[in-house]
């Protein structure tokens, strides 16, 4: 009996090491395929892979899965209302459909020429409010706050404002191959000084990340529509190359 307990347990012990792998400071929740062949993109928080474009352009449906959301533990919300969830859901699905649309025909149901994108939110940390009112009242409180790098990488970052982290896949709808995967976390800025652009562009964008602090969501719906937007440029990308 003792020997059966210990098998399982080592069963399970292998089972959370395979489902559960890390990436950088991010711990998979295990919602994809395959995490074996990601690979770090350089200069970012993103992990991807892809099979070549030639097979990827093949691919002339997409069939899109539910959106799933996980939030992170510990986020210290409480409980979150279920229609909230699901509106953020169907915001994300809505917006990738708007990226495919009038490029690819979204369908219901598998078939040889259907590709089939997964997607789930993951580690979702809801922005603060109630905390913005203290902390971001002054956009550079903080030394620490203005130097580039600080808190995790992106100047403007905040402990009170929002983060999410994407795991997508897309598979052969027929077999339920994975050819793509890929991860990113977004952490949001409550400021964005990007002098680049000219100092009006600058202004402008920081402003517009200090009124999103004051939105629960806000930073949540822009990283939603980030992910969607690489998707379609992904898939654009690919028929182009493909096609050469």
């Amino acid at each position: 009996m003792r020997i059966t307990t210990l098998a399982a347990a080592a069963l399970l012990a292998l089972s959370a090491t395979t489902t559960a792998a890390t990436f950088g400071d991010y711990q998979s929740v295990g919602f994809l395929s395959d995490y074996s062949k990601l690979k770090h993109k350089p200069g970012s928080d993103a992990y991807s892979w892809s099979e070549p474009a030639a097979q990827i352009a093949a691919y002339d449906k997409v069939m899109i899965d539910r959106v799933k959301i996980y939030l992170k533990q510990g986020a210290e919300r409480g409980e979150i209302d279920p229609t909230t969830m699901k509106a953020l859901a169907d915001y994300f699905h809505d917006a990738i459909i708007k990226q495919l649309r009038g490029h690819y025909q979204v369908v219901r149901e598998p078939g040889p020429d259907v590709l089939r994108l997964r997607v789930a939110v993951t580690d979702l940390v809801p922005n603060k409010p109630e905390a913005s009112v203290v902390t971001l009242a002054v956009p550079f409180g903080g030394v620490a706050e203005a130097g580039i790098g600080a808190l995790g990488g992106d100047a403007g970052s905040s402990p009170f404002v929002g983060e999410a982290t994407v795991e997508m896949e897309a598979m052969d709808s027929s077999s339920n191959r994975q050819v793509a995967a890929y991860i990113e976390t977004r952490a949001a800025k409550k400021f964005d000084v990007d002098l680049s652009e000219g100092v009006g562009s600058a202004v402008s964008k920081g402003v517009g990340g200090f009124a999103d602090s004051f939105n629960t969501w806000a930073y949540t719906k822009k990283a939603m529509t980030y992910w969607a937007t690489r998707i379609g440029e992904w898939l654009d990308s690919a028929r182009s190359s493909g096609t050469h």
